[in-house]
């Protein structure tokens, strides 16, 4: 309320009385510029009034059912006092922040109105239930102390001042000025950070108000709201952090990192962060200018990383030999809804089901340790398409975070949210490229690293959506583009998937996701040959592609694809078309449930020199992101994730044709989107049907070429085809190809039956993609001004598996485990015997 306005109320002779009852009323409205916001409350009464038992309503935009609370905290206001809130973004008007017994959040506009309540009842309103800006870039000073009942709207007891002006906040009616309570922690009990914190889990402490001090180490205003503090000696125990968060959304701005703070405020527990919740602005700053060294996080191996990053909750750490490797580069957090990065312990995490069978004990002892294994690198406010804040040399050349990189000199604060601990750098952090030790994997720019003795090299890449549709191309009849949304992005991609394929030199290569659109000129299969042909060198053999005498592959807007070196191998007879199962009936609510999966393409080819032949079938199975009718009653706890009992009956689906129709050498391709221990994978390999301790089912109102499956219900698998799934095999179960929210694994494969194992040489799982971030790909979509490059790396988000070949002699029998299956046999679902693969008559 204007000073001089107040003084002519004083002066009227205005009685009170009409108000005693209220006691409490808004007597002044800012909303000037920017963030300059502000309302004062005046004590009509002869009584102090504690704030406790009232509540500040804002009505969203003159709703009069969206609206928010203000807080006013706990403070009394004396007789005859005033009481001023004013907003607490940093960018309100220092002199504003100035005249504030409380700063907090406001948050509103010229069209928000508001209410003061006390036990729910509105006391007094200000405002319009209407969208209209009645208050907009305007000060209101109340001329007539009488309270307004809810959405009353009564200018003549208002006073319209200028924009801005904000200069009677604070002057009661008599021309008194209140004073704000100047916070102090002097002559106060003070309680040790570390006390606070505890040896436990959570606080010793929690529901007490205290008194604390410590060095401010970060100030947040986003991610978090409020400071990072940290006792500057510390207790010497090694099992209490010496950090606090402490919660605000009204810290001063002129606190900032290296002040010694008093505070006061009640410890709580935040979704298991201990912090302390500021009781209104009760910060003092002590001291300035003062130093704090990072404490190196020092890790043991045999303790989960959640469990050892507890005694570090608040603090300022360095990941300076801590043995602290990338788990997912940088890419986007769906829980915190901004880019981030994720370290692990030692080595990346890796999806549970890549490396034991769901299930099994293993399986979820190594699920549940991931969950505590990761520590996030965010940032406090979200950072811009394509920035890494304290990364800014991040570029696709040299300057690139790779999965498993040791992460050297990173300092910041130790939070806790979204379930996961996250450690927020200092906003002037910036790592050197040098930082990123790129141990575990690195560019290799001369393509896999694979034994030369081979004379076929065969090849798996999922190309990530490549359509031309949109360009130009051949029309797609199956969908819309799934692929790049400019010709830029789309000449992008078709540029780095040449250039990978290229270096991958092989001389059949497996496609998935290439666009569905036919095999003519205009085709996106064809300008991809035309530009792998292109891209490598005169020297090198061109490629051709397969077509299908249907025209397309299936009926999905993305199919699989085979392309091939003439020179090198020779088609024999016309490529086949083997379809997949079809799901068709109702859910549990009774509604028409149609699945589909895409159409798998086998050809056989004739080795020129060596005059064997080779059949390549190349496979895409169903998403995990997809819904399928048994997915309604599958168990939470199933880790395979949705569709997985229609991936089993695509495995066996694949398996009785290639056994019925198939002699010879064959290799399985593709992305089976399947774990290298999930039930698809476990069926075309080594699955033990006489003795399975985790059965395997297919899946439910299933039809093949519209006939009924096992009569629409779900049965137990009775074998397997006896594939050798070739990555691990020869590198190993930790090999992969594919990572999925911070988790290693493979979903892409190469399989080979007996005859064919005999002539594998060398597997490499290329890590160009992989192990990159996402935001190198083609897509500008998300990544800003951040400039790509025309490399290999991030084509796609899937490895190319690369398997080399000597098909004029037999190699080293290389053994997998098997058992007596293998050479008598089975019962099928049917209860038919049939034998295994590995039976004799499979010679040639």
């Amino acid at each position: 309320m204007n000073t001089i306005t107040k003084a002519l109320i004083s002066a009227s002779g205005l009685t009170l009385a009409s108000v005693s009852q209220a006691q409490l009323i808004i007597s002044e409205y800012v909303e000037g510029s920017g963030y300059n916001k502000a309302l004062e409350l005046y004590n009509t009464g002869t009584e102090s009034v504690s704030l406790a038992d009232y509540v500040m309503t804002r009505y969203v935009n003159g709703s009069t059912t969206n609206s928010y609370s203000i807080s006013l905290g706990e403070d009394s206001i004396p007789a005859g006092g005033t009481y001023v809130l004013v907003e607490s973004n940093s960018n309100t008007d220092a002199a504003l922040q100035a005249k504030a017994n409380r700063i907090t959040s406001l948050n509103f506009n010229g069209n928000d109105p508001v209410a003061l309540k006390k036990d729910g009842v509105v006391v007094d309103f200000f405002g319009e239930y209407t969208s209209s800006n009645f208050a907009k870039d305007k000060t209101y000073a109340r001329t007539d102390l009488t309270p307004l009942s809810d959405g009353e709207w009564n200018s003549a007891a208002w006073n319209v001042l200028a924009k801005n002006d904000f200069s009677g906040l604070g002057v009661a009616p008599d021309g008194s000025v209140t004073e704000p309570v100047v916070f102090s922690c002097e002559g106060q009990t003070l309680t040790p950070v570390y006390d606070i914190q505890g040896n436990g889990s959570t606080s010793p402490l929690v529901g007490d108000k205290v008194y604390t001090t410590g060095v401010v180490t970060r100030v947040v205003s986003s991610l978090y709201k409020g400071v990072f503090i940290q006792d500057a000696v510390g207790d010497g125990d090694e099992s209490t952090s010496d950090g606090l968060f402490i919660f605000s959304s009204s810290i001063p701005s002129d606190v900032e990192v290296g002040d010694e703070v008093c505070a006061l405020g009640e410890v709580k527990e935040y979704y298991n962060l201990t912090e302390l919740v500021l009781d209104s602005d009760s910060i003092e700053v002590l001291s300035e200018g003062n130093e704090l060294a990072a404490t190196p996080l020092e890790l043991e191996e045999g303790s989960l990383l959640h469990d050892q990053l507890e005694k570090y909750e608040g603090m300022l750490v360095s990941t300076t030999d801590s043995d602290l490797v990338v788990t997912r580069p940088y890419s986007f957090d769906y829980d915190s809804y901004r880019n981030n990065m994720v370290l692990s312990f030692q080595s990346p995490l890796y999806k549970s089901t890549h490396l034991y069978v769901a299930g099994s004990d293993e399986e979820k002892q190594l699920a549940e340790d991931n969950e505590k294994g990761a520590l996030f690198v965010d940032t406090d406010t979200k950072a811009a398409n394509g920035v890494i804040p304290y990364f800014s040399d991040f570029n696709a050349e040299d300057g690139y975070i790779r999965m498993g990189d040791e992460v050297q000199n990173l300092e910041g604060v130790i939070g806790y949210s979204y379930s996961q601990y996250r450690l927020i750098p200092l906003a002037d952090e910036n790592l050197a490229k040098s930082d990123f030790e790129h141990t575990f994997t690195d560019r290799s720019s001369y393509g896999p690293e694979l034994s030369k003795e081979g004379d076929l090299r065969v090849a798996s890449f999922n190309v990530l959506n490549l359509f031309n549709s949109p360009f130009d191309g051949a029309e797609n009849p199956f969908g819309d583009n799934r692929g790049a949304e400019s010709l830029e992005d789309y000449n992008l991609q078709l540029t780095k998937i040449a250039s990978a394929i290229t270096l991958l030199d092989a001389d059949i290569v497996g496609l998935m996701e290439i666009e569905n659109n036919g095999f003519d000129d205009t085709s996106a299969i064809a300008a991809l040959v035309d530009a792998v042909n292109t891209t490598q060198p005169a020297s090198a053999a061109p490629y051709a592609f397969i077509s299908a005498d249907a025209g397309y592959v299936g009926s999905d807007a993305i199919a699989v694809g085979l392309i091939y070196r003439p020179s090198v191998v020779t088609p024999q007879r016309k490529a086949v078309l083997i379809d997949m199962p079809e799901q068709h009936g109702t859910d549990a609510e009774g509604n028409q449930f149609d699945k589909y999966q895409r159409t798998a393409l086998l050809q056989t080819f004739k080795h020129k020199r060596s005059r064997e032949r080779i059949s390549v079938v190349v496979n895409h199975f169903k998403s995990k992101g997809s819904g399928c009718i048994e997915d309604a009653n599958r168990e939470a706890s199933d880790p395979q994730s949705n569709c997985s009992a229609f991936r089993v009956s695509a495995a066996v689906a694949l398996g009785d044709y290639l056994e019925r129709n198939v002699r010879g050498k064959v290799m399985i391709l593709g992305d089976l989107n399947s774990y290298g221990k999930e039930d698809p994978i476990r069926v075309l390999t080594d699955y033990n049907a006489f003795d399975p301790e985790f059965p395997i089912y297919t899946a439910e109102q299933a039809t093949l070429n519209g006939v009924s499956i096992n009569e629409g219900e779900s049965v137990e698998v009775t074998r397997n085809y006896g594939y050798t799934n070739l990555v691990p095999h020869f590198q190993g179960d930790e090999a992969f190809s594919y990572t999925y929210n911070g988790e290693l694994g493979s979903l892409d494969h190469a399989l080979a039956n007996w005859q064919l194992m005999k002539h594998v040489v060398d597997v490499d799982d290329w890590h160009i993609n992989s192990a990159e971030s996402n935001l190198f790909e083609y897509s500008s979509e998300f990544t800003g001004d951040l400039a790509k490059s025309n490399n290999a790396y991030s084509s796609s988000d899937h490895d190319p598996v690369v398997v080399e070949l000597s098909m004029r002699r037999w190699n080293h029998w290389h053994h997998r485990p098997w058992h007596a299956g293998y050479l008598f046999g089975y019962w099928n679902e049917h209860s038919n015997w049939r034998h295994q693969p590995m039976s004799w008559g499979w010679w040639r």
